[in-house]
């Protein structure tokens, strides 16, 4: 597998997880009958802000995910930081969302966090390389 494609993986399985996560807002909105916001429903402001946290970092997770791999970082390298990019997001649904692991909230955060530091980092090592 190459980089790109090792790339390619993980960004399909980011966009399964975004439909995954709308999907249970709009559950939520059909079950609460919340046409817009949140209701002051604790379920809807749970799935939307699930939601929006993923949407706030998946783009510059998944985008350098490609540029690594554009740029030549090895296949293996794409999918530890592509799977514990995933694995945290998982872990942050499982806590804040859905509620069946209290830590993955914080688990789930620190864990992005520091994806996000290495991708960050590595980009503008070889930018300046």
């Amino acid at each position: 597998m190459t980089s790109l494609e090792a790339a390619a993986l993980w960004v399909g399985l980011n966009a399964l997880l975004l439909i995954f996560l709308s999907a249970r807002v709009g559950m939520n909105r059909m079950k609460h009958k919340v046409n817009l916001g949140d209701g002051d429903n604790p379920e809807m402001v749970k799935a939307i802000r699930t939601q929006g946290n993923y949407i706030e970092y998946a783009p510059a997770a998944i985008g350098g995910l490609v540029l690594l791999a554009l740029l030549g970082v090895s296949a293996t390298a794409i999918h530890i930081l592509g799977g514990v990019f995933f694995f945290a997001r998982v872990a942050h649904l499982l806590g804040l969302g859905l509620g069946l692991w209290p830590a993955g909230r914080a688990v789930g955060t620190v864990l992005t966090v520091l994806t996000l530091l290495v991708t960050g980092l590595w980009l503008i090592y070889l930018a300046a390389s």
